[in-house]
């Protein structure tokens, strides 16, 4: 599903609420541009802790969740309830910090993430990194 003019942090909250729902079989959601902040990106995140959840694949680029959504986006990737492959999240304002967040998600022997798109943003050397030593854990399962 893709959506587009909008959709804001009260609009990430409703797809996550959907998302938790047992009924729902959603796999791919793109809500890039649409002023999501990181209110929106925590929504998402929990529902993607969530057993109910069978999203694999969340495109959120373009927007500002900035740092605290990158962490608690990286939090759902450890969780074992989290079927996620492919997360773009390209140009939203994320810093070191997210960069590192992430970059500890995808060591986790729990993290199912295939690929990452996480261009545009400002993770300098550091979270570059930090990105390239989870390249080198046994865990980490990126092909892309």
């Amino acid at each position: 599903m893709r959506l587009a003019d909008g959709v804001e942090d009260a609009g990430a909250e409703a797809l996550a609420a959907a998302l938790r729902d047992a009924n729902c079989k959603l796999h791919t959601l793109h809500i890039g541009d649409n002023a999501v902040l990181a209110a929106g990106a925590e929504a998402l995140a929990a529902a993607l802790r969530d057993a109910n959840c069978k999203l694999h694949t969340l495109n959120i680029t373009h927007n500002n969740v900035g740092d605290a959504g990158a962490e608690a986006l990286a939090a759902a990737l450890r969780d074992a309830n989290c079927k996620l492959h492919t997360l773009v999240i390209g140009a939203n304002g994320i810093s070191v910090a997210g960069a590192e967040a992430l970059a500890a998600a995808l060591r986790d022997a729990n993290c199912k993430l295939h690929a990452l798109d996480i261009t545009y943003n400002f993770v300098g050397a550091a979270g570059a990194e930090a990105l390239a030593a989870s390249l080198r854990d046994a865990h980490c399962k990126l092909h892309t």
